[in-house]
């Protein structure tokens, strides 16, 4: 039995202390090569279980490799919901054929959506959602999720930024301060000084992905097969993870 990781050097680190302790073999393939090193990891006679990669395309593309392989693949770090989901806004833009063998160890897209519609439930939204495709998908997971919206900035208590560092979609927020703002992961590195905006992260505290890598190895070693892994999770009938954590942090360039 060996476990293969498909990922960049602090979680491989991570991955390696859980596998060492158990006496597991580990074939480490760092995250040059995604597509390759999902497909030594299916040629593997002894691959018990993949461990990344670390980007949801990349996840999307390596299970081209090891679904078929029936080989379980856990990510530690992807939240795009295609790579579980194609019932969902943002999954038609080809969705991860997996087969039923991944298991994703943070909360979707969706879910942050859900849960930030949750949280402003009694406040009024004005959605900046970038014009790509992340913005795009996170505009209709908002609005499946119900999110009361502003009809204009005037009418609003509170924005929701749905977008990526370097975008206009930045200026279009930071444009309407002092007007709070609760952001989607993505906008980190810009600076917002005249507003408070808090980010919805679907990761532990820490560097980001390194505590579910490290779940996802114990998984690993824990379990027979991919069953008892799903168990394990608990994951669900699609391979998201049952009640996931989405924290909200107040964020500080």
């Amino acid at each position: 039995m060996a476990v293969h990781s498909i990922l960049p050097a602090e979680l491989t680190d991570a991955v390696d202390a859980v596998l060492r302790a158990a006496g597991v073999p580990h074939v480490a393939h760092g995250d040059d090569d995604p597509v390759r090193a999902a497909q030594a990891a299916a040629s593997d006679p002894d691959a018990h279980a993949v461990i990344g990669p670390f980007r949801s395309r990349a996840v999307a593309e390596a299970v081209e490799m090891t679904a078929p392989a029936g080989l379980p693949l856990l990510a530690p770090a992807a939240t795009w919901v295609g790579v579980t989901r194609d019932d969902e806004p943002g999954a038609d833009d080809d969705p991860a054929d997996h087969r039923g063998t991944v298991l994703r160890m943070v909360a979707r897209d969706t879910v942050v959506a859900h849960r930030i519609a949750e949280r402003l439930a009694e406040r009024r939204a004005l959605v900046i959602a970038g014009d790509h495709d992340y913005g795009r998908q996170l505009d209709g997971q908002l609005r499946m999720a119900g999110l009361r919206r502003a009809s204009g900035p005037n009418d609003a208590d509170v924005i929701v930024l749905a977008g990526l560092a370097g975008e206009p979609e930045i200026d279009a927020a930071r444009a309407l301060a002092p007007l709070p703002i609760v952001a989607f992961d993505g906008i980190q590195g810009e600076a917002f000084g005249g507003q408070e905006v808090t980010l919805a992260l679907a990761y532990a505290p820490g560097p980001t992905g390194v505590a579910e890598a490290r779940r996802a190895a114990e998984i690993a070693v824990q379990a027979r097969d991919l069953e008892e892994m799903r168990a394990l999770g608990p994951f669900d009938e699609h391979g998201d993870p049952v009640d996931p954590v989405v924290r909200f942090e107040r964020y500080d360039a």
